[in-house]
């Protein structure tokens, strides 16, 4: 497992699971979020994606229970902004 923290990169063996969460159980969908954070932090800092004509803010990806979904002007800027996201 890698993790990035303060420009420093931390590494550790894996971590072995030993029981689960349900996709039903009420906590899926909020550790699902809580687990994405660093990701839509990382989507937010890419400054791309679709922009809101009245608001001028660009929204690059929803999230909702159990799913993300990308947003983009183009198909094109959504396969760049995954290149970009690879680690």
């Amino acid at each position: 497992m890698r993790l990035h923290a303060e420009n420093k990169l931390i590494e550790r063996e894996g971590i072995k699971m030993q029981c689960g969460i349900f996709q039903g159980d009420s906590l899926s969908s909020l550790l699902f979020c809580i687990c994405l954070i660093p990701h839509t932090e990382q989507l937010n800092r890419l400054n791309k994606g679709y922009e809101g004509h009245t608001t001028k803010t660009k929204i690059s990806h929803l999230i909702y229970m159990d799913d993300m979904k990308p947003i983009s002007k183009s198909e094109e800027e959504l396969q760049n902004r995954h290149k970009q996201l690879k680690p």
